[in-house]
């Protein structure tokens, strides 16, 4: 990723991460989570202060070595075991169908093949188990849409890859899941055009 992608952005990523809108949306997001989960776009721990108690153990997968020196102090305060693996998504070292949860954050806009990802996440899921996830995306309203598509190269740039007109809910479909849950919202405090949110839990 050269020096910006690897010294400088996850210094950016952890800041920008870090608004209370934000941490709101992760707290929703996690509220309901318990067991052993995965958690896709792990970066720097930013959701583990807003884990319930039900929670027994969390596998965090992110290829950032930044983002996990980042993480180690948010990793030693957890009350529950944190393993860290240092790949990527769209080849999870797992067996088919042991995993009970899968959460993702502001992830799914950057992974580059989400597709692949998303079907990976699909293979190692339990029959049952659900995927929690808040990302933002692809406005429905046409005048936003439009802008997004505009600035979705300098997008791509300026934060690693991040682009803002996925479709996530179809994203999320065409991998073979079933949406129980979806609310579609902007997100307080964020330009329209980065801050449509998806929000829900599929299995």
């Amino acid at each position: 990723m050269g020096f910006y992608g690897d010294r400088v952005l996850p210094y950016i990523i952890n800041a920008a991460m870090s608004t209370q809108a934000i941490k709101d949306e992760r707290r929703r997001c996690l509220a309901p989570v318990a067991g052993d989960v995965l958690e896709i776009g792990f970066g720097s721990g930013l959701n583990l202060q807003f884990y319930p108690t039900a929670v027994t153990k969390v596998v965090g997968v992110d290829p950032s070595m930044t983002s996990a020196r980042l993480a180690r102090k948010r990793i030693e305060a957890s009350s529950f075991p944190v393993e860290f693996i240092g790949l990527s998504a769209e080849r999870l070292p797992l067996a088919d169908e042991t995993v009970e949860t899968i959460v993702t954050t502001f992830t799914l806009c950057t992974i580059p093949d989400v597709a692949g990802a998303l079907r990976e996440m699909r293979r190692v899921l339990r029959p049952g188990g659900r995927l929690h996830f808040v990302e933002h995306g692809r406005s429905r309203d046409p005048g936003v849409e439009r802008w997004q598509t505009r600035l979705n190269g300098i997008q791509r740039t300026l934060f690693g890859g991040c682009n803002l007109n996925r479709p996530i809910a179809t994203l999320i479909e065409q991998a073979g899941f079933e949406i129980e849950r979806l609310e579609n919202t902007y997100m307080k405090g964020a330009p329209r055009f980065g801050g449509y949110l998806y929000r829900g839990v599929a299995r």
